[in-house]
């Protein structure tokens, strides 16, 4: 077996099928461990923000603890507590947490390419 036809295992640069696919977990690039404090505001109710933190994140996406229960196709607005950051985004997956709140997956319309800046 060749090195392009291995798979590298987490913590070896991820898992990758070959050089150019896209990662088997379906993210094209890896995800950053950030917890930055945003806002989350539902389209139809964007005076109505709620606080939230990043856990991880990338150019296109972030995962986010929220207090509420979003639904995949909503598209709301994520922003940063500083206003450096303002973009719409739409929500990919929501996982109930044992402590009542929820993680969500969000895709970024916009690309984010500095985190820290925010």
């Amino acid at each position: 077996m060749s090195n392009s036809d291995r798979l590298l295992l987490p913590g070896k640069g991820g898992l990758w099928r070959n050089p150019g696919q896209m990662r088997l977990d379906g993210r094209s690039e890896r995800r950053v461990t950030m917890a930055i404090p945003v806002c989350l505001a539902a389209a139809e109710k964007l005076n109505l923000a709620e606080k939230a933190m990043t856990v991880n994140v990338s150019s296109q996406g972030a995962r986010v603890v929220t207090r509420r229960r979003w639904h995949p196709g909503e598209e709301p607005r994520l922003a940063s507590n500083s206003g450096a950051l303002g973009t719409q985004t739409t929500v990919v997956y929501c996982e109930p947490l044992p402590d009542g709140h929820f993680c969500i997956g969000l895709k970024l319309f916009s690309t984010i390419m500095n985190w820290n800046a925010v």
